[in-house]
């Protein structure tokens, strides 16, 4: 995708799709294959969108030739769910409550807000910094893992 507006509004849009279709990804099939098989569908609706408009994208074949390998990757889940763990407990105590409290509970941020005396905007950024500081984590760890093969 060429253009960080256009990635950004693929994104959004993939990000659309998968919470209103989460209902039909089948549990212990390729998660992974299935959102990649959805954003390429969505970015293949955008290039057709750019294209009525006579903005210049790259040829379709080619755009696939760029994909192919992304698409064709070894798939680590194992790894990838340790490295994360292992990322998770360099966290402060507060900021695994926080992404506990997120993605391991039902409550919502405005509960966890009132608990921890902190704003949901707060709240929010931290949760945006947490993501960034584990994104970067499991990229590093990655690293270091692919250079040992």
């Amino acid at each position: 995708m060429p253009g960080a507006s256009g990635a950004e509004d693929v994104l959004q849009e993939t990000n659309l799709v998968l919470w209103e279709k989460r209902a039909k990804f089948e549990q212990g099939t390729n998660f992974r294959a299935w959102v990649c098989a959805i954003a390429r569908l969505e970015v293949k609706a955008h290039r057709r969108q750019m294209y009525r408009l006579g903005t210049m994208m790259l040829d379709e074949d080619l755009a696939d030739q760029l994909a192919a390998p992304l698409q064709s990757d070894e798939e680590r889940p194992e790894e990838l769910l340790q490295i994360l763990e292992h990322c998770l407990t360099r966290l402060r105590e507060p900021e695994r409550e926080l992404v506990e409290h997120r993605y391991f509970s039902k409550g919502t941020l405005d509960e966890f807000s009132a608990t921890s005396g902190r704003s949901s905007e707060t709240l929010r950024n931290s949760l945006y910094r947490i993501r960034a500081a584990l994104r970067k984590c499991v990229k590093d760890k990655l690293a270091i893992s692919d250079a040992r093969i």
